[in-house]
């Protein structure tokens, strides 16, 4: 494989670069090869793992050699094989970094605007100056991130499978292999395929925490908070308070708690507030040293300045806030958010260049594809687990962190998907127990959110059609109001259905208990 991208890899002459690649590559199947000994798995799991490895890899590679030809010819960043403009600027002052003959602890001392953190920009500028000082090679972190993105498949499997079970855990371990916004993240220089991974393995130190090898667990949960707080201290923050809660919510009382290693994330929690203010506080000057001052202004002076950003970009977003009240213009940006990347918006738009386009529409297909198992998981988790149980906690979780992320984004089509994808792992564990437990109690639900998702897609294509092609169409007003008349009466008659099923059953399974 170091072989391959090292032919493949546009920077220098064919296979300068492969000892640096074959050399990393190594440590990482050795990583790889370790992690699926030590948790376990069938061979479907290796599978899973070599494709997100190897689609992350290659992705990579296209990107690099096709985006000078095939991006935006005015795009800096795609002129020199970037897609993102964060990952442009990260890997430049990275290689900066590294040529330069100070340490690279530097870089958390004195974080580049790139990076205010420093954890991507001192891993990444470790990785050039041992393995290839006298040559920028943007495809070695790229190489890291492939392989942190097979760790993910496999600690989301060993969550699941010991949450679950091992059926819904391959279903959630191909979703994190393929998922398109993952997959992109994981080919680009980016922090967020680190975050994945590490909250990946913070569930399954969870997993074996809640099923009784509590100083395991512990030590899991220590180690990737540990990492996560130099990659990014306010998603540590978030992910210590997921599990924090969690121990609350629905593990409490089952076994001897490890109070000694519960201390510990709490005292990585705090270290991780500290350190996210101070960040903050260095790209916000005159800001408030209060944590809940600087947090409540970050969350609502960012939402009204992304609201801004909406409306000012949009002409139909003009349209439609001008034609209603202005108090429902946040919750009508959030709901927007909650479907972006939206796939009838990237599938009709001609204005793109062929390969942004076919970028887009892979990212809005993923997530179509993904919002129907996130729509029938909350009921599904009240009336087949209950309450205090684990579905139910991870489904507050990330329907929490998507209005969350949709909110304070405004529906941006970039950071918000960013944001929702680092809990791809507790998305993906919900979408393979909620298609295993449709098929086990026979619910049509899951099939109905799927119709109710494709229908509201059909009915905007139509509008987005007329909008790029001028066929004829509905105005956006009518196309809402069809959908939502759609919407009702399908619902409606859907409770009805069940109702009169269940009356049905009832009258000829009179002496079962069960009924």
């Amino acid at each position: 494989m170091g072989l391959l991208v090292a032919l493949l890899d546009p920077t220098g002459k064919p296979f300068s670069g492969w000892l640096a690649y074959t050399f990393l590559g190594a440590v990482g199947v050795l990583a790889l090869w370790g992690a699926w000994r030590w948790i376990g798995g069938p061979n479907a799991l290796v599978a899973a793992v070599a494709v997100a490895v190897i689609l992350r890899l290659f992705v990579g590679l296209g990107l690099r050699a096709g985006l000078p030809a095939l991006g935006y010819p005015d795009s800096e960043p795609h002129q020199a094989g970037y897609f993102y403009l964060d990952a442009y600027r990260r890997d430049l002052d990275a290689w900066r970094l590294a040529q330069l003959s100070v340490p690279l602890t530097d870089a958390f001392s004195d974080q580049a605007e790139s990076d205010q953190y420093g954890g991507l920009l001192f891993a990444s500028g470790l990785i050039y100056r041992t393995l290839s000082p006298s040559e920028h090679r943007p495809m070695l972190p790229i190489v890291m991130n492939a392989i942190v993105g097979g760790l993910a498949v496999l600690f989301t499997w060993g969550f699941v499978k010991l949450s679950f079970g091992s059926k819904p855990g391959m279903f959630a371990a191909w979703g994190v292999a393929v998922y398109p916004e993952a997959v992109l993240l994981g080919a680009s220089q980016m922090r967020e395929p680190l975050l994945i991974g590490l909250l990946a393995g913070m569930l399954y130190g969870y997993a074996r925490y809640r099923n009784g090898d509590g100083k395991i667990g512990i030590a899991i949960i220590i180690a990737a908070a540990g990492i996560a707080l130099a990659v990014s201290p306010p998603y540590a923050l978030l992910m210590l308070a997921v599990v924090l809660v969690g121990l609350v919510w629905e593990v409490q009382g089952r076994h001897k708690a490890q109070w000694v290693g519960v201390a510990l994330v709490v005292v990585l929690g705090l270290l991780a507030l500290s350190l996210t203010v101070g960040a903050w506080q260095k790209v916000t000057a005159g800001s408030s040293p209060n944590p809940l001052a600087l947090v409540g202004a970050w969350i609502s002076d960012g939402a009204r300045f992304e609201l801004f950003k909406l409306e000012r970009g949009s002409g139909w977003v003009q349209l439609l806030f001008d034609r209603t009240p202005e108090w429902a213009n946040i919750p009508m940006a959030t709901g927007n958010g909650l479907v972006q990347p939206f796939f009838p918006a990237t599938l009709m738009d001609s204005t793109s260049l062929p390969l942004p386009r076919a970028i887009g529409i892979a990212r809005g297909l993923g997530w179509f594809l993904l919002l129907p198992f996130l729509v029938y998981v909350p009921f599904a988790a009240l009336r087949g687990a209950g309450w205090r149980s684990l579905q139910t906690y991870l489904t507050l979780v990330v329907w929490i962190v998507m209005i969350g992320a949709s909110y304070r984004l405004a529906g941006d089509q970039w950071d918000n998907p960013r944001a929702r994808a680092v809990f791809l792992a507790p998305q993906m564990a919900l979408a393979g127990w909620a298609w295993y437990h449709a098929r086990e109690v026979k619910s049509p639900w899951l099939l109905r959110s799927g119709v109710l998702v494709g229908v509201a897609s059909l009915l905007f294509i139509q509008w987005y059609a007329g909008r790029y092609y001028q066929t004829p169409r509905l105005s956006l007003f009518k196309t809402v109001g069809v959908l939502a008349v759609f919407a009702v009466v399908f619902l409606v008659g859907a409770v009805v259905l069940d109702v009169v099923r269940a009356r049905r059953e009832a009258r000829l399974t009179t002496d079962a208990p069960e009924v």
